[in-house]
């Protein structure tokens, strides 16, 4: 006896396939991913599955990578590049915003971001050597965009603060630092800004975390 299956039923039956072989294909990627990312959890391999899409949609740019060169030269090579093109466009707008170098900036936002440190804990947070990280902070002072103070608890030591105009500065700065930023990314979707956002700040946890030690 011939039964013919209603039309939705058999469309049903060939997605229900169709998607138990795309779910055994993700299983398979994911379980590959973390024989060589043991810590890896799902969101880092959905983080990693979609760069290597994206890679995929510009094959023609990652064939003119050299054979001799690794991935992680490459990368090397064009951090460096992308870091000297940004640092062209911050030494522009420190001067677009009156501002002796973009390094003043930073410091400005991070006594906003981090109340009443020291001189010594602001340094360390960029990350910098004692004395160009002194040279920055004496220049804000004497601009009157940051002022010290005695700390409450050791009269010894001194804390600083950002003022008003600090303030001012700063909001300012930051304006146009959103214009440099979206002019500089405009080139790559916002699916990719997400992405690339997480590798580097990864990267930028684990390299903070060496600092420190």
């Amino acid at each position: 006896m011939l039964v013919l299956l209603p039309k939705h039923s058999i469309l049903f039956n060939v997605n229900m396939q169709k998607s138990e072989s795309q779910l055994v294909k993700l299983v398979n990627l994911f379980y590959a991913y973390t024989q060589d990312n043991v810590r890896a959890d799902i969101s880092d391999f959905c983080r990693a599955y979609l760069a290597q899409e994206k890679a995929k949609e510009m094959d023609k740019v990652a064939q003119s990578r050299p054979k001799s060169i690794s991935v992680d030269g490459m990368l090397g090579r064009t951090y460096g590049m992308l870091g000297r093109f940004i640092n062209i466009e911050l030494k522009q707008l420190a001067e677009k915003v009156e501002m002796d170098t973009v390094e003043e900036i930073w410091y400005l936002g991070a006594t906003f971001e981090i109340p009443t440190p020291t001189k010594s804990e602001l340094i360390n947070y960029h990350m910098a050597e004692f004395s160009s990280g002194i040279a920055v902070i004496n220049r804000l002072l004497n601009k009157g965009f940051l002022e010290e103070y005695p700390d409450e608890l050791d009269k010894r030591a001194k804390r600083l603060r950002i003022t008003e105009a600090g303030k001012v500065k700063l909001f300012s700065c930051i304006e146009h630092l959103e214009v440099m930023s979206k002019e500089i990314f405009s080139y790559i979707s916002e699916d990719e800004k997400e992405i690339l956002y997480q590798i580097l700040a990864k990267l930028e946890k684990h390299h903070a975390l060496k600092h420190e030690k």
